[in-house]
């Protein structure tokens, strides 16, 4: 198992890496290096948190999203925005919530660690 846990984290990372070239192909701004950056360490301790395969890509306004869909109703997405701030989105069962930070540092925090928590237990349940 060991084995497929460092597959998706290499993987996820390799999305990231292609983050900017995919940015320039799609005519999006191309996120800063702040934005980068905080994206590559996130992904790193989310998939400490939940060890699974997230999708990394860049969005319309510059930001690199961190997506970990999780089937029917469920889903973590963390936006990191070129200024060093995040905007994480969590929909679980119905239950939307949300919660923006200024500065991207400090993540992740109580609010993510619960939602990955909370999805891995729901993909858990699912499987």
């Amino acid at each position: 198992m060991a084995g497929g846990m460092k597959s998706k984290l290499q993987a996820t990372l390799l999305d990231l890496d292609d983050a900017e070239r995919e940015a320039l192909e799609d005519g999006f701004p191309i996120p800063s290096k702040l934005a980068l950056e905080n994206a590559r360490r996130l992904v790193h301790a989310m998939h400490s948190i939940a060890g699974r395969r997230y999708e990394v890509y860049p969005t319309p306004d510059g930001e690199v999203a961190i997506d970990a869909p999780g089937g029917t109703g469920r889903s973590v997405l963390l936006l990191c925005d070129s200024d060093g701030g995040a905007l994480c989105l969590v929909n679980m069962n119905g239950k939307h919530r949300r919660a923006r930070y200024a500065d991207a540092n400090s993540l992740p925090d109580g609010f993510i660690r619960e939602a990955l928590a909370e999805l891995k237990q729901q993909d858990d349940l699912a499987a």
